[in-house]
């Protein structure tokens, strides 16, 4: 939070400062002082050009160490599926039941799902409005909303701040039952998602549990926490 607000401080100083040069410029020009208007004009120049430049400008996504971060794709075929939810929750009896309900019959769960009074009503209703006639693809965007429900994993954006990275981290069920130490004293508050994951990774590995990605070919980055070393066998 403390970041964004001197961010936007930043962005309104500069905007001040750059109407307080056009405006000067115009008066100047207005009463003949050419020379005053023209270091008005630069003014204007100086500090509104860092407001423009994010407007032709795309930052490159940074791109995710190959070490740096256990990382698997999202799969579709159900029992893969089924692998990876037990990974990710496999000692939440709950919401295994609900997993498994959503392989037998994806239809029918999401479907319910959709009128049910649940927290991520969304994205059960992008779900369900996508994928209703695709049972595989409904399945696999399927889980992840029910996951993200069940606080097992979460998506963050690539340039996202650090804080509200520990605030969602935070929240996830295995982060709170297992009492996994974070905070943004513990991270480069200048790094990104990967090096605060891989530093998470430095203190919870030997606890017994790390941070993983699920590639789900998006820009953001879904974070599930997972048990250390992994299962390759899980049930």
């Amino acid at each position: 939070m403390k970041e964004k607000l001197t961010s936007l401080f930043g962005t309104l100083l500069l905007v001040a400062f750059a109407v307080g040069c056009g405006w000067m410029a115009v008066e100047m020009f207005r009463q003949g002082a050419w020379v005053k208007g023209i270091f008005g004009v630069l003014g204007v120049l100086l500090f509104g050009s860092p407001l423009l430049i994010p407007l032709f400008s795309s930052p490159a996504k940074p791109e995710i160490v190959p070490r740096l971060v256990p990382q698997v794709d999202l799969p579709e075929d159900k029992e893969a599926l089924l692998a990876l939810a037990r990974r990710v929750a496999g000692d939440d009896e709950t919401t295994m039941q609900a997993v498994m309900e959503s392989m037998e019959n994806p239809e029918d769960f999401y479907l319910a799902r959709v009128y049910a009074d649940v927290e991520d009503r969304y994205g059960y209703d992008y779900v369900w409005d996508t994928y209703h006639d695709n049972p595989e693809a409904l399945r696999a965007q399927g889980l992840l909303c029910v996951l993200t429900e069940a606080k097992a994993i979460a998506m963050f954006d690539w340039k996202e701040f650090s804080d509200n990275f520990v605030d969602e981290m935070v929240e996830l069920r295995r982060v709170q039952l297992h009492h996994l130490p974070i905070s943004e004293g513990l991270l480069d508050t200048a790094a990104d998602v990967p090096h605060w994951c891989y530093a998470l990774n430095e203190l919870w590995q030997l606890l017994g549990y790390e941070t993983m990605f699920i590639d789900i070919n998006v820009d953001e980055y879904l974070v599930a926490v997972v048990p250390y070393p992994p299962n390759p066998y899980p049930r």
